[in-house]
C-alpha cells in the first residue's frame, strides 16, 4: 500500500509540474481557461481534501474519489487542448492532497518511520523525474545545476568576497527553532537556500512554504510542510520537520 501511495503521489506531482511549465508559456490563455473552469458550477476552486471528500470520509469513499480522479486524468492524457491541460492539473492537484491526507498521514499516523520513508521515496522519484524526463517533456533545456539556474536569474554576479545583499536577513539558530515551533510564521515569506560547501545542492535557490498540516498524537504535534522550490521549477515537495530545519539553517530571508 505504501509503495502504491508514494508512486501515485509522485505521478500527481509530475503532472502538475509538467502542466504548470507548459501553461506558463501563455499566461493570458492559461488564466482565461482557469477562469472558465472555475466558473463551472460543478468545479470547486479549492484543493482542500475536505472539500473533495468531506471531513471524515471512510477508506472506501476516498479510494473511490481517487479512482475517479485517476480515470479523469487518464481521459485527458495526453492533453489535446489548453483547457484539458488546465482541467488535468486541477484534478491532479486535488488528488495529491486527498492521497497525502488520508492514505499517507492518516493511514500511517502510528508508523512514523514508515511515513518518513514514503515521503522520502516519492520525493526521490520526483527529483529523478525532474532531472531526467521533465526537460524532454517540456522541451526545457536544463542547466548544469540548480545553482547555475539560480545565478542566471541575477542581473549581476557578485564576487565570492562580496557581502550578502542587505535585503537578505541571515536566519539565526533561535529563529530556526521559532519557525519550526510556529510553522504559520513561515507563510508569505521567501527564503534563499545556499547549502554549505559539499552540502546537498538539489534545493539551492528560492523556496517558500505553500501550506502545512498538523496532527496530534500521544500529546505531540506533528507537522508536514509543503515546500515550493525554485530548483524544481516551483514544484511543491512535502518535507518533514528535520528537512525544513536543514533548509532554514542554510537560508536567508529575502
Amino acid at each position: 500500500m505504501a509503495y502504491i501511495a508514494h508512486s501515485s503521489s509522485s505521478t500527481y506531482f509530475q503532472i502538475t509540474a509538467e502542466d504548470a511549465e507548459i501553461l506558463s508559456h501563455d499566461p493570458a490563455a492559461r488564466d482565461a481557461a482557469i477562469a472558465k473552469l472555475y466558473a463551472h458550477p460543478d468545479c470547486k476552486p479549492s484543493f482542500y481534501p475536505s472539500d473533495m471528500v468531506g471531513d471524515m470520509p471512510s477508506p472506501a469513499e476516498y479510494d473511490r474519489y481517487l479512482e475517479h480522479a485517476n480515470a479523469a486524468i487518464e481521459r485527458h492524457t495526453p492533453p489535446q487542448t489548453l483547457e484539458q491541460r488546465v482541467l488535468r492539473t486541477h484534478i491532479a492537484a486535488a488528488a495529491t492532497n486527498v492521497l497525502r491526507q488520508y492514505k499517507l498521514q492518516y493511514t500511517l499516523q502510528d508508523y512514523d518511520d514508515l511515513q518518513l520513508r514514503v515521503i522520502k521515496g516519492y520525493a526521490q522519484l520526483f527529483k529523478a523525474w525532474m532531472k531526467n524526463d521533465f526537460p524532454v517533456i517540456t522541451r526545457k533545456v536544463p542547466s548544469n545545476s540548480a545553482h547555475e539556474q539560480a545565478t542566471h536569474t541575477l542581473p549581476t554576479l557578485q564576487t565570492p568576497l562580496s557581502p550578502p545583499p542587505t535585503q537578505h536577513h541571515v536566519i539565526t539558530t533561535e529563529e530556526v527553532a521559532d519557525y519550526l515551533n510556529n510553522p504559520h510564521t513561515l507563510l508569505r515569506k521567501q527564503f534563499q537556500h545556499t547549502p554549505p560547501p559539499g552540502g546537498e545542492e538539489d534545493y539551492r535557490g528560492m523556496w517558500s512554504l505553500e501550506s502545512y498540516t498538523t496532527r496530534v498524537r500521544e500529546d505531540q504535534v506533528d507537522h508536514e510542510f509543503a515546500i515550493s522550490l525554485e530548483a524544481l521549477n516551483g514544484a511543491v515537495v512535502p518535507m518533514g520537520r528535520e528537512e525544513v530545519k536543514d533548509l532554514l539553517t542554510y537560508s536567508t530571508l529575502a
